[in-house]
Formats: C-alpha cells, structure tokens, sequence
C-alpha cells in the first residue's frame, strides 16, 4: 500500500513538471484516429486561435473539392480584395488580375499562411468572405466545435473570433482522417510563388520525428501558437500524434512545447533538444 502510494506521488510530481515545463496558457495532445487524449491544460479555455483559423478555412475548401464542386487545378482570377493585406501581414503577394490555381492558394495559405490566398479562397469559393465565413461556421458546428465562433478566413484578430484547443482538437481530427491530402501542403519545407520564397514556419518540420505539420499562428492577441503532427510509424490507417498549443510567449516556446508533447505522444523521453 505504501509503495502503491508513493507511485502516485512520483506519478503526479512528473505530471506536474511536465506541465510546468511548457509555457503556453493552454494545450491538448490526442490521437487522431481514437480520439484519445493524452494530455491537456486547460483545454476549454476560450482564446484567438490567430493563424490556425486557417485550418478551418482549407477544411472548407478541401471539403468541396471532395464534393467536386471545385477542382485544385481550377485557375481563378485574383480579386482586387487582396489589396487589403496590410504589408505586415504574412502573404504570397497576388496581384489583382491575376490568375492563380486553387493548389496554389492552397499551398499559400497553408504554407506561407497567406493573409492574402485566405481572402482569394474566400471570395471565391463563397462568392464572398462574409458567404465563406458562414461556411466556416457551419463546417465548424458540424465537426463539433461548440466554444468556437469566426469572423474572417485569416485568423486576425476580431471581436467575436475565437476557439479553444479542445475545439481546435476536432477540427484537427476532422481533417486528418477526412482530408489526409492536407498532409501534402503541411509537410511542404517550403513554398516559391512567382519570385517569393518562404519557408514553413513550424520549425519542428525536417527534424528526426515523423512531422508532417499542421500550422503555426501569431498575433499579439493569441501569443504563439502551433497545430504539429507526428506520424506513428508502425502503425496503419494514417494514425497520427497531434499535439497544439496555444498563447506561448515566443516562437522558441512554441516550438519547445509542440517537440515535448509530440515526444510524449511518440513515447519518447520528453527532454528537449
């Protein structure tokens, strides 16, 4: 009895220093095809989800190219509507008049994580960012998503858009096992759009773990925060870990927190690099 006791002791001091050591207002770790949660602090906590709204947004568009009302290969006229990322916001600089394909905007937008290929999507695929932010919210209410309401396709900041990890948790498992294809634009190391080239930012990517994404976001209402993947080698059916984190203090945190949760989900010793 004793000693039984002293395990849980040992057992909850090692929880406890594992969640000390990730610094990020709340998190969540699961298994994409059980559903199983491996951990999580604070995981019903309503925050911005800044740029991994656009999960949601590649859901949506995903989801009609599976019901073939679109076509990745479908070339579309940009819409003046792009002038309207600001030159700090993160984009694949479109020109108005231009024509670009649905796989490029997506690779952009999941890639580059492209203000800009957020609000092409948009305008086209629901006739307008208003229509498509309906879709958003109806995609989201679908999969579950109880805590979460979106105003935009981008991510910026609005009053009213908001999620929590544990919604951010379905919508992750919702496309994995609905839209693997995702997996193709996230494991990408990085994107060349006419003359610009720039590198994925989920910094875990090319590392020895089997990552193969899923997106990053930043803004100063949300802090940082990642979306990350880790294939289960040895197993079948795409079975994967996916671990996010929300409002780290830095991109170094971020980072250091999806690596220790991913390792935990791997079953490998969570110490960091």
């Amino acid at each position: 009895m004793k000693a039984a006791g002293l395990f849980l002791l040992f057992f909850l001091s090692h929880l406890e220093s594992f969640a000390q050591n990730i610094e990020a207002h709340s998190w969540i770790l699961f298994n994409s095809v059980s559903g199983e949660i491996l951990s999580e602090h604070q995981a019903d906590k309503v925050s911005s989800p800044a740029s991994l709204t656009k999960v949601l947004t590649a859901y949506v568009v995903l989801k009609e190219i599976k019901e073939q009302r679109l076509s990745p290969r479908s070339l579309i006229v940009v819409p003046s509507l792009v002038l309207q990322t600001r030159q700090e916001e993160s984009q694949m600089y479109l020109k108005p008049g231009n024509r670009v394909s649905i796989r490029d905007l997506l690779k952009g937008l999941i890639v580059m994580s492209a203000n800009d290929a957020a609000l092409a999507l948009a305008d086209y695929v629901g006739g307008s960012p208003k229509n498509f932010v309906q879709m958003m919210n109806r995609a989201a209410k679908e999969i579950g998503m109880k805590q979460s309401s979106f105003v935009n396709p981008t991510g910026l900041f609005t009053p009213g858009h908001y999620s929590t990890a544990k919604d951010l948790m379905l919508l992750a498992k919702a496309i994995s096992q609905q839209y693997p294809e995702y997996f193709e634009y996230s494991s990408l190391p990085e994107m060349t759009y006419n003359s610009f080239r720039k590198k994925n930012t989920n910094e875990l990517l090319g590392r020895s773990l089997a990552v193969d994404g899923m997106k990053t976001g930043h803004i100063k209402a949300a802090g940082w925060c990642v979306m990350v993947s880790a294939k289960k080698t040895f197993s079948a059916g795409g079975e994967r870990v996916i671990a996010i984190v929300l409002g780290s203090p830095s991109n170094e945190k971020r980072t250091k927190a999806g690596l220790q949760l991913i390792r935990k989900g791997l079953g490998i010793t969570p110490e960091l690099d």
